[in-house]
């Protein structure tokens, strides 16, 4: 993630200093059952997340039961996955 975010514009990178948090495992609903991912940030919009099947960055609100949903295989990079929400 380090050389994802030396990569990001200047912009992004102080809003992710705002925004991240210290790694921490959600639970994630894949096709094929119960796992989890590395969520890195707290957004205004939910949680940026890295899932390590696909290898990229995602966003994603957690479930009234506290669990994240798939949305697809996305291997977005860490600026992608900022610009894809607003930062």
């Amino acid at each position: 993630m380090a050389i994802q975010l030396e990569e990001c514009p200047k912009a992004q990178r102080k809003a992710f200093d705002v925004l991240r948090v210290a790694p921490y495992s959600a639970p994630f609903l894949r096709r094929h059952g119960l796992g989890h991912v590395l969520v890195v940030a707290h957004l205004p919009s939910g949680l940026l997340y890295y899932e390590d099947i696909e290898e990229g960055f995602e966003t994603g609100v957690l479930d009234v039961d506290g669990v994240l949903h798939d949305h697809g295989c996305n291997q977005l990079t860490l600026s992608q996955a900022l610009a894809r929400a607003g930062i």
